[in-house]
């Protein structure tokens, strides 16, 4: 099975082409999620690049044989598929406790979409920002942040959105506290642009992004009410004014740091 098998520890750092890359690749991932570890963090505790351990994952050679024992607490050996018993025997190792059963609500750690389980019921959404086109007064998204968040279909069937018209924007300010905090993350619907009164929305009024709870008035105006209204006094639009507000679309979810999202 291995091309070069000595067991000497020189041996160990020298590298080896062993034919069975893809039951190392396996072993290093598996034990890797075991300890709830990212491909970042393993990449720091051996010494090497993100990227690399991608590349270990997915099959590729390494000399990094000791130290990816000694980071996943367990052997060389073990690592390699010349042994199923998962024991340490690398100098530095440390025992973890184990994980909780599989439906007792165990954390799993990821840094990119490949770490993840295949999951046909997860959807990502983007991050975006929003802002008005003066040009022919729409609305326009654009992308902040490449790294989407995934969530789950049954989630959205249950709001009533479809993912397609959500999007998922950063919270600046304290207008909204102690519904939403600073840096909260909310996600909008960008297909919900009917007001219903006392929703809350992500607005464009007289060119600033907004996100305000709003209410109808009769006569046809409308007010975008800030939860931290001592702060923030109430806006009242009236009704031949209403060409100056966009509405992006309705906050349909929220989650952050509570008090802390502000630091």
């Amino acid at each position: 099975m291995i091309v070069n098998n000595q067991s000497s520890l020189t041996g160990y750092k020298r590298g080896y082409t062993l034919r069975g890359m893809e039951t190392m690749a396996t072993r290093v991932r598996a034990r890797r999620k075991y300890l709830g570890i990212s491909q970042g963090s393993l990449a720091e505790m051996v010494g090497c690049s993100q990227p690399m351990i991608a590349k270990i994952e997915k099959g590729a050679e390494t000399a990094l044989i000791i130290e990816l024992a000694r980071a996943l607490q367990t052997s060389p050996e073990y690592l390699r598929g010349e042994t199923d018993d998962e024991g340490l025997s690398v100098p530095g190792a440390q025992v973890s406790n184990p994980l909780l059963p599989a439906d007792k609500g165990n954390v799993l750690v990821w840094e990119t979409r490949d770490e993840l389980p295949d999951d046909p019921d997860r959807v990502w959404i983007d991050r975006y920002d929003y802002r008005f086109s003066a040009g022919d007064g729409t609305v326009q998204w654009e992308v902040r942040e490449k790294r989407a968040l995934p969530f789950d279909k049954g989630f959205f069937v249950k709001i009533g959105s479809r993912p397609q018209d959500c999007k998922l924007c950063i919270v600046r300010g304290d207008s909204m506290e102690p519904y939403l905090f600073n840096r909260d993350m909310m996600m909008v619907d960008s297909a919900k642009t009917n007001i219903r009164d006392g929703r809350v929305y992500a607005v464009i009024f007289e060119d600033e992004s907004l996100v305000k709870q709003v209410f109808k008035q009769v006569g046809g105006s409308l007010v975008l009410h800030s939860y931290n209204s001592s702060k923030y006094p109430d806006k009242e639009i009236p009704a031949d004014k209403l060409e100056y507000l966009k509405i992006a679309g309705e906050v349909i979810y929220r989650s952050g740091s509570g008090p802390a999202g502000g630091n």
